[in-house]
């Protein structure tokens, strides 16, 4: 479990996919699975323009500025609360990673953590050992040792419901997690085989803030005690909402290149601004081409184009009021043209051709993927019409639909100054208003986008995007499972859930 897909209210980092589809959108009467047979696959693509460098090559020193477009204020990223991609930005330079990727996605064990990490026994169970790197310390010089491990395994096996976890995703695989000849040694035990398990410990914090339910809540809340990476925190700073992180001498591997990496919370729309007046060193243009043409000219720069494992799209809240209901949330699935919004979201480009996703697992330029959602999923006006009409939503004489009083009127809620998702939302409302619904934009400040309003389910639809990792599979689970508790939703946005498709994950996880 790399928890979930990383969330941002940002557009994402250069879109191959503007995946689109409605979640819980399926007839009742559908079946778990896929439900159509896959079509043709996408070869995986060879474009990884991403200009590596040899470190040893590079001058050392200097400060380096980015922008995040929500200032976090949980940065325990395993805790609700904390799954969301500008925390894991900061923290890829403090924080324990079991492992790095190359360009393919491929892990590569991370030395500065791990001696080695390797399946152990495969019967009767399933069994890893971690060598652990015996120099790794936390920032108090308190050693890394499988005390940590432990602690982590407890806090996210789902045993503990009082632990607000983001997912327990590969920890709830496992049967137990002890010291093995010496405190640097960690023996991982399943009690149900877990094939992603590369993906766990990721990052690893240290067991004071996996101890109890309060401390995995506050430990990290609004502050970041303990960091063991190659940079540590200078300063969070709540009145400029910037966060500074500067090298660490104590750190023990290759020493970082930079001095100093200052972070500066702002919205999408004013980084290329910010870029051009060098307010900023580099950031991520997304699926903006008012961005895109911003910055296309600017001297001394070079933009990048990369396919990433990242995706767009449309949640709805399945306990809303006006959406509860199945029958409707499939006809306004039926109301969008997905292709439209992925053309406008990435017209003009550059040579970036938009294609919807089709697959709630893999993008289209990734080893596996198979279109198997284009089938079903169909942009049908006249069939969404009369699905509305089906389940008792009669037009009203403003041309908007009503049933026993209440309107078919839709709160989108969106952050603040992400010009992506208001151009979104402006094409639904006259997509859904074709069909006789109403949709409501709901600007609201993007540091409270999710924490205020979709993670405790407070809109009825919105868009944002998944940020994925190298386990496509096991970094998804936790966004598709049953929801059975509304205060503890986990990744899954929509709130839903169906057994079949938890049965499927689970074998899909093993």
């Amino acid at each position: 479990m790399r928890k979930t897909m990383k969330r941002t209210a940002a557009a994402t980092a250069v879109l191959l996919a503007a995946s689109l589809t409605a979640g819980a959108c399926s007839s009742s009467k559908s079946k778990g699975g896929t439900g159509t047979t896959p079509t043709k696959s996408i070869p995986k693509s060879a474009s990884a323009d991403i200009n590596p460098k040899d470190p040893a090559t590079l001058v050392k020193g200097g400060t380096l500025t980015l922008a995040v477009t929500q200032y976090s204020t949980q940065w325990n990223q395993n805790q609700v609360d904390g799954n969301e991609f500008d925390t894991k930005h900061v923290e890829d330079a403090l924080m324990p990673h079991a492992f790095h990727f190359d360009a393919t996605g491929t892990p590569i064990l991370n030395t500065d953590y791990l001696v080695s990490a390797e399946v152990t026994a495969s019967s009767p169970k399933q069994v890893t050992t971690y060598k652990l790197n015996p120099k790794a310390k936390w920032s108090d010089g308190t050693p890394i040792t499988a005390a940590d491990y432990i602690a982590q395994w407890g806090a996210l096996n789902g045993t503990n419901d009082k632990f607000n976890a983001v997912g327990t995703t590969g920890y709830d695989s496992m049967e137990s997690v002890v010291a093995g000849a010496d405190d640097h040694t960690v023996v991982v035990t399943y009690k149900t085989p877990f094939a992603e398990w590369k993906s766990l410990f990721d990052p690893l914090f240290p067991a004071a803030a996996n101890k109890d339910p309060d401390s995995f809540d506050n430990y990290y809340k609004e502050k970041i005690p303990l960091t063991a990476g190659p940079f540590k925190l200078d300063k969070l700073d709540d009145a400029t909402k910037t966060i500074t992180v500067v090298k660490d001498p104590a750190w023990w591997g290759t020493p970082a290149v930079l001095d100093k990496i200052i972070f500066r919370d702002m919205t999408t729309a004013a980084q290329g601004d910010a870029y051009n007046n060098k307010e900023i060193d580099a950031f991520d243009i997304g699926p903006s081409a008012a961005l895109f043409e911003k910055v296309k000219g600017t001297a001394n720069s070079t933009i990048h184009y990369a396919g990433a494992p990242n995706f767009r799209h449309i949640t709805i809240n399945t306990q809303s009021k006006v959406l509860g209901d199945v029958a409707v949330r499939k006809a306004l699935f039926e109301a969008i043209d997905r292709t439209a919004i992925a053309d406008t979201d990435m017209k003009n480009l550059g040579t970036w051709q938009p294609k919807t996703m089709d697959n709630h697992f893999y993008v289209n330029n990734q080893a596996g993927y198979v279109d198997n959602v284009s089938a079903i999923a169909k942009f049908d006006v006249e069939q969404s019409k009369k699905d509305l009409t089906a389940a008792g939503w009669v037009p009203g004489a403003d041309g908007i639909r009503a049933k026993d009083g209440q309107k078919l009127s839709i709160k989108w809620v969106e952050p603040e100054g992400t010009k992506t998702t208001a151009n979104e939302a402006a094409l639904l409302k006259v997509m859904f208003k074709a069909v006789g619904a109403e949709l409501v934009e709901t600007p609201v400040n993007s540091d409270d986008y999710f924490d205020k309003y979709i993670t405790p389910g407070q809109f009825d639809m919105t868009a944002y995007s998944y940020i994925g990792t190298a386990f496509p599979v096991s970094g998804s689970i936790d966004l598709y499972r049953s929801v059975t508790d509304q205060t503890k939703t986990h990744g899954n946005s929509r709130r839903d859930g169906n057994a079949e498709i938890d049965k499927l994950l689970a074998a899909a996880g093993s």
